[in-house]
C-alpha cells in the first residue's frame, strides 16, 4: 500500500508540473502575441530553440553527453517530431484562422488516450473518457467563434496535432529509461537543427530584428521552451500520457485569464463556461482515481 502511495503521490507532482507546463504556454502566447513584427515564423521559431538549446545544455550540458548514443538519437528524433508541430502549426496559420487552428490542435487530448488505448488494449477508464469529453467541449467553446471549415490550413493543423499526440507518446516511450534532464537537451538539439533548416530553406535571412522581436524570442526560448521542455520531460517519467494531454488542454484557459486580466481581453459568458467544462474535465481526472483509491483503503 504505502508503494502505490508513493506513485501516487509522484504522479500529482509529475501532474502539477504539466499544469504549470500549460500555464507558462498560455502566458507565452500573451507576452508574444505583438511583439513579432519584423521576424518570419521560421526565423522565430530557429531563434527560439536555439536559444532553448543553449539554455538547457549550459544547465544540464554535462548529463546529456554523458548519456549513451541510443539515448541522444531517440531524443534528438522526439525534438524534431516536437518541432514539426510547431513548423505545420506556423504554416497553417497563413490558410485558416488563429481559433481553429487552436481547437485543432488541441484535439489531440482526444488522441492521446485514444492511442494507449490502441496500443496497449487496455480501457483508460471512463472517468478519462468524460474528461476527454469535457476538455473537447471546453475548448471548442474557448476557441471557436464560427464555422470550422476545412482547407490546407486546417489540414496542416491537423498534422501539427497528430504530431503533438506522437511528441507525447515517444517522451512516454523513451524516458522510462533515461535521464530525464538529459533527455530534453537532446529535444531541443534535435528541434533546434530542423527548425533552423526550415528557416534556411523556405525564408530569408532577416536584415533587421527590433528589440521587441528579440525581447520575445528570448523570453519564449528560455521560460517558454527551454523550462516547459524541462518540467514536462521529467514529469512524464512519473504520471502518464493522458494526463498530460489532459493537463495541456487548460494552456488556453490560461491564456484566456491573462489576456483579460493584463491585456484587458474581455471575459465573456462563453469563455467562462468554456473554461469552467476544461476545468470540470481535469479535476475528474484527478480526482476519481484518489476517491477510488481513499475507497480501497477503507475497505
Amino acid at each position: 500500500m504505502a508503494v502505490v502511495d508513493a506513485k501516487r503521490k509522484y504522479m500529482i507532482i509529475g501532474d502539477l508540473a504539466v499544469l504549470l507546463v500549460a500555464l507558462i504556454w498560455g502566458a507565452t502566447n500573451v507576452v508574444i502575441r505583438d511583439a513579432l513584427d519584423g521576424i518570419t515564423p521560421f526565423w522565430f521559431c530557429a531563434l527560439r530553440f536555439f536559444i532553448a538549446w543553449g539554455t538547457v545544455m549550459l544547465i544540464f550540458g554535462r548529463r546529456a553527453m554523458a548519456m549513451d548514443i541510443r539515448a541522444k538519437a531517440a531524443g534528438t528524433f522526439t525534438g524534431t517530431v516536437f518541432i514539426c508541430a510547431y513548423l505545420a502549426g506556423a504554416v497553417g496559420l497563413l490558410y485558416t484562422t488563429a481559433g481553429n487552428q487552436s481547437f485543432i490542435i488541441s484535439m489531440s487530448v482526444v488522441f492521446v488516450p485514444l492511442s494507449v488505448w490502441l496500443f496497449t488494449r487496455k480501457f483508460p477508464g471512463w472517468h478519462v473518457v468524460a474528461a476527454v469529453a469535457l476538455c473537447t467541449a471546453g475548448m471548442a467553446g474557448l476557441v471557436l467563434d464560427g464555422e470550422l471549415s476545412v482547407n490546407v490550413g486546417d489540414l496542416l493543423s491537423a498534422a501539427a496535432m497528430l504530431f503533438v499526440t506522437a511528441y507525447i507518446l515517444l517522451v512516454q516511450k523513451f524516458v522510462t529509461n533515461a535521464d530525464p534532464y538529459g533527455l530534453a537537451c537532446w529535444q531541443a538539439f534535435g528541434g533546434m537543427i530542423l527548425a533552423a533548416a526550415a528557416a534556411l530553406v523556405f525564408e530569408p535571412i532577416p536584415a533587421h530584428i527590433g528589440g521587441a522581436a528579440w525581447a520575445a524570442v528570448i523570453y519564449a526560448g528560455t521560460a517558454g521552451f527551454a523550462l516547459t521542455l524541462v518540467l514536462q520531460t521529467v514529469a512524464q517519467k512519473y504520471t502518464n500520457p493522458t494526463h498530460v494531454a489532459i493537463l495541456l488542454s487548460t494552456s488556453g484557459i490560461f491564456g484566456s485569464v491573462i489576456g483579460v486580466i493584463f491585456i484587458g481581453e474581455p471575459m465573456t459568458v462563453r469563455i467562462f463556461i468554456a473554461s469552467a467544462l476544461i476545468l470540470a474535465g481535469v479535476i475528474s481526472v484527478e480526482a476519481i482515481p484518489a476517491i477510488r483509491g481513499r475507497s480501497a483503503q477503507a475497505e
